[in-house]
């Protein structure tokens, strides 16, 4: 099927032409652990086939798969593309030191201090310019810059230190395939992805309550902020729910059918 394929759209099979080890070849592990195949390919038009340079598999990288990693390496002059430099970036205000009073007040007199201190100039455009200056300099000196927010926030040193101890059981089990190394790294795995998954939904749950009480508190802005922080994660939440007597639906219509019924009976759940 693959060469009928290569050779009826007029393609070349790069996978197959280097020389490698064995190991570096398959790509494929039998659930056995033992037997090794060579079943993902590389197919490259045969106009641009001198393109690539070498193919073969990585058993580093972990993926939790039974398949491996295949790395090429492609030769190919890209366009230059330009970039200005220097480019100067807008920045974001802390907003909760504006709004703390004390930060205000320290503001203010770290502004009077620069001011006072600054000598007279001969010419508006160079009389701003100090101006300008001493709001900045105050300002990154008490209010500061707001810090960017991390993209996956429940990802902690825990996670880190199971996903590293994961990795370490997987490194021996490559150099000693046994028994014991396998089901050693399939505990570290299972624990890992636990782990992952545990502060994934705290985090999820304590987004929601946050996004609760915005709306309660009737402040749009950190209400939107927040739904959209929490639909950049792709987070995945499942589309299905219970229906009255327990029974797990996946049916689109029926959910909504499901949460209909269920915001009719409880009406004090409803947004206000």
């Amino acid at each position: 099927m693959l060469l009928e394929l290569a050779l009826g759209n007029n393609l070349t099979v790069k996978s197959t032409q280097f020389q490698h080890k064995k190991i570096h070849k398959g790509t494929w592990l039998a659930p056995d652990q033992m037997t090794l195949n060579q079943v993902d390919h590389v197919l490259i038009t045969s106009k641009k086939k001198e393109l690539i340079e070498d193919v073969r598999t990585m058993r580093g990288p972990n993926i939790e798969s039974e398949h491996y990693l295949l790395k090429i390496i492609v030769n190919q002059k890209l366009p230059k593309i330009y970039y200005k430099k220097n480019r100067d970036f807008t920045r974001r205000w802390d907003e909760s030191n504006l709004k703390n009073p004390i930060k205000l007040q320290e503001y203010r007199r770290a502004l009077y201090t620069k001011l006072s201190k600054q000598k007279q100039q001969q010419g508006v455009e160079k009389e701003w310019e100090q101006i300008k200056s001493a709001i900045t300099e105050a300002a990154n000196e008490v209010i500061q810059t707001q810090s960017k927010k991390q993209k996956n926030e429940w990802w902690d040193e825990d996670c880190q230190l199971a996903i590293r101890r994961k990795n370490e059981a997987r490194k021996k089990w490559l150099q000693h395939r046994t028994r014991a190394s396998n089901e050693w790294y399939h505990k570290k795995r299972n624990e890992a992805n636990r782990m992952c998954a545990t502060k994934k939904k705290v985090w999820i749950n304590k987004t929601i309550r946050q996004i609760e009480e915005n709306h309660k508190r009737n402040e749009p802005r950190k209400f939107f902020n927040e739904i959209k922080h929490l639909r950049q994660q792709n987070t995945g939440l499942p589309r299905i729910c219970k229906d009255g007597n327990n029974i797990v639906i996946t049916q689109t219509d029926k959910i909504l059918n499901r949460w209909k019924e269920y915001f009719s009976t409880n009406p004090e759940l409803r947004f206000r």
